[in-house]
């Protein structure tokens, strides 16, 4: 669950989906899978996070990918509906490597407690410094929608 924060628009990017285009059937059954795949109620492991991480991965690519190839096909309310998403998509990934940062620190992950002192505390570090840096991302990609919602209103 995402926590408040200073970098979130305030935007409910779901609440735009009955506006936004969609994908045929057959796919569109992809992402009920995926949401059932990944759910509240989905069990917690390290075969699931591989499994996230790989959808994620594929993802952005194509984010990546469309925005290098194809731009021109998405109006403004496309590039805001695609700003808050990435905004929302920012602040998880923020808050999941304070969140890592935090259980690195407490040497929760199986291994940790025999690590030096150094290299926990240097690790810490470099997620805590990755984590306010994604603070400062997200809170681009906020300004950036909002004054785009103001360019198209």
């Amino acid at each position: 669950m995402l926590k408040p924060g200073w970098y979130l628009s305030g935007t409910d990017w779901f609440a735009q989906l009955p506006d936004a285009p969609h994908l045929s059937n057959n796919d569109q059954t992809v992402i009920g899978q995926l949401a059932h795949l990944f759910g509240d109620e989905s069990i917690f492991g390290p075969a699931r996070t591989v499994a996230a991480t790989h959808a994620i991965l594929l993802a952005v690519e194509q984010l990546g990918d469309t925005m290098t190839h194809a731009a021109g096909t998405h109006d403004l309310t496309e590039l805001a509906r695609l700003l808050c998403g990435l905004n929302l998509i920012q602040a998880h990934l923020t808050q999941t490597v304070q969140r890592i940062a935090e259980h690195v620190n407490g040497r929760t992950f199986t291994g940790l407690a025999a690590a030096p002192d150094s290299a926990v505390q240097a690790l810490t570090d470099s997620l805590s410094t990755a984590g306010a840096g994604g603070e400062i991302s997200a809170g681009h990609l906020k300004d950036a929608h909002l004054i785009l919602r103001t360019v198209i209103q």
